[in-house]
């Protein structure tokens, strides 16, 4: 395996992409110095760690979920309310990140945030998203409110989401996605993204793909992002300035790596490592 040609290609890859990687400046006005490591390989998934060189920022942003757990946040549906956006109050004195293709479950339909936005702190903000839950516009427990779910939707949606800014692709997507996946359970009518996140299969399996990456990533304290690859195709990037906001958000980017990965897990089990003049096949 060519591990070095792939590193190459990886830091073109990613000089092209920070350009439109809104997290990456979060932190700062001044562009960091990045670096690719080593990969980090589990049967079709490959994960290159995104190293920061110099220009390192210190946040002090609150996620999603850490505001929710503290009661510091209220997500909402407008006053009229609509699927493209929703309303989110920030009741605390830091800044709050929400994270493109982060799942919001609850209101009148489950929603994915359209791309990275910070509220500042002690503001209300409304923000772009999309449904992934067609079929219902009913409150259920939580009335007009939401709740995190500390997940990130594979790759193919958050493109659909983030890039092509189409509700049409996110929706069919999301059905691709799921009807790909080795699932115990049915599509439901819905379509619902929130099936990925509770069908004991798909739990079990994404979970196998996420502590074999996470275990070795953590333990690196320059990782601030990472290029996702399945099946030798870089899938996304996400990068920031603060390895600290990285290590929070770590566990919900795998978990949309690992999705799509398991959407498109050869059924051969001969699995092709990114720019690899090979393969390797796993028993």
């Amino acid at each position: 395996m060519r591990y070095g040609f792939c590193l190459f290609l990886c830091s073109i890859a990613l000089a092209f992409a920070l350009w439109w990687s809104p997290n990456c400046f979060a932190q700062t006005q001044t562009l960091p110095r990045w670096e690719v490591g080593q990969p980090i390989v589990h049967q079709n998934l490959v994960v290159f760690p995104v190293r920061i060189v110099s220009g390192a920022g210190k946040s002090n942003l609150l996620t999603l979920s850490e505001a929710q757990q503290k009661n510091l946040v209220s997500v909402r549906e407008l006053p009229n309310a609509r699927v493209s956006e929703v309303l989110v109050e920030n009741k605390s004195d830091k800044p709050l990140i929400l994270i493109g293709g982060e799942i919001i479950l609850g209101g009148k339909q489950d929603r994915i945030v359209e791309h990275d936005v910070i509220i500042p702190p002690r503001k209300t903000a409304s923000v772009k998203v999309y449904c992934v839950e067609p079929g219902r516009w009913t409150p259920q427990e939580l009335g007009e409110k939401f709740a995190s779910a500390a997940k990130v939707v594979a790759p193919e949606v958050r493109k659909s989401a983030q890039v092509k800014k189409s509700q049409q692709l996110v929706w069919a997507h999301n059905e691709e996605v799921q009807r790909q996946l080795p699932a115990s359970t049915p599509v439901p009518p819905s379509q619902s993204y929130r099936r990925v996140l509770t069908d004991t299969q798909v739990q079990k399996e994404t979970e196998a793909y996420i502590r074999a990456i996470q275990s070795r990533l953590a333990r690196d304290p320059k990782a601030c992002g990472m290029i996702v690859a399945v099946n030798g195709v870089i899938e996304w990037l996400d990068v920031f300035s603060d390895p600290n906001l990285f290590r929070k958000v770590m566990p919900s980017l795998l978990h949309s790596a690992a999705v799509q990965a398991l959407a498109k897990r050869p059924q051969s089990k001969i699995y092709t490592h990114p720019f690899s003049f090979g393969s390797e096949s796993v028993p």
